[in-house]
């Protein structure tokens, strides 16, 4: 606060050279006040701009990982429905083979107790009766059968379907990783991946060594697989999602390759 000074004090020149020289320092420690406090504004300001950067970072990355985890939340609910529907019906045939066992033996106890009450009336009808017991219960036999081999390819279906999953789910899981692909375009958007997934209607050869290319947009987190080569081996691919040609070249590159090593492993087992 600035001194009150008396009329006479200002005659005063030493005294008027002393206020002088207080009111220049208060000056002076004023504008480092102020210089401190724009150092200050511009520092905040900066950390601001440097916060805003890695917020901006985050919801890239929070978006590229949410595109995978709705993909791979797509994948998993459509193979637990199908496996509910399969275990659905494979209740259903062994119910039915069930009701078939049951009647089937409460048609041979019936048979049983006429064959008890036919032994004491004619020989003749007793064959016949025996005869035709006979043909039911082959026929029995066989419906049992049927049944039962529908039931064992229903659940090799199930364990066929679930080793997909399983599979699908791993291949997943690395490519949230980022760690397997074998190439990447040079602005990072695109990145392709070896894959074993079989897709249900298709038929292979060999399950257990096919191979096919998986390409992720990982700005989008979609993704699709190859469905083989055209006439200039450049893959071809599902869907509807745009490839480059450059991908879609080095996809080409590795099938051949992946083509080439099948070769050599073919001769080398002759």
């Amino acid at each position: 606060m600035a001194q009150v000074l008396s009329l006479k004090e200002l005659r005063t020149s030493s005294v008027l050279k002393g206020e002088v020289a207080r009111l220049e320092d208060e000056r002076n420690q004023l504008l480092e006040q102020l210089e401190r406090a724009r150092q200050l504004e511009k520092k905040l300001r900066d950390d601001l701009l440097d916060h805003k950067k890695d917020f901006e970072h985050l919801e890239k990355q929070f978006e590229h990982f949410a595109g995978i985890e709705a993909e791979f939340e797509v994948l998993q609910q459509q193979v637990q429905l199908e496996r509910l529907e399969k275990l659905i019906d494979g209740d259903k045939k062994d119910s039915a083979i069930m009701t078939q066992l049951k009647k089937a033996k409460d048609e041979l106890k019936i048979a049983t107790d006429e064959l008890r009450e036919l032994k004491q009336l004619d020989p003749e009808r007793l064959k016949r009766q025996v005869t035709d017991l006979k043909k039911k219960t082959q026929a029995q036999s066989t419906d049992n059968q049927n049944l039962n081999n529908a039931l064992v390819k229903s659940r090799k279906e199930l364990k066929d379907m679930t080793t997909d999953k399983e599979k699908a789910d791993a291949e997943l899981k690395a490519s949230r990783n980022g760690t397997d692909f074998f190439w990447q375009s040079l602005d990072g958007t695109f990145v392709l991946y070896e894959s074993s997934i079989v897709l249900k209607d298709e038929t292979v050869a060999d399950p257990d060594k096919y191979k096919r290319i998986r390409c992720l947009h990982t700005k989008t987190g979609m993704s699709t697989l190859s469905c083989g080569k055209d006439a200039e081996d450049k893959a071809l691919w599902l869907g509807t999602l745009e490839i480059p040609d450059d991908v879609s070249i080095e996809a080409g590159k590795r099938l051949l390759s992946i083509a080439a090593e099948l070769d050599d492993t073919a001769e080398a087992a002759k």
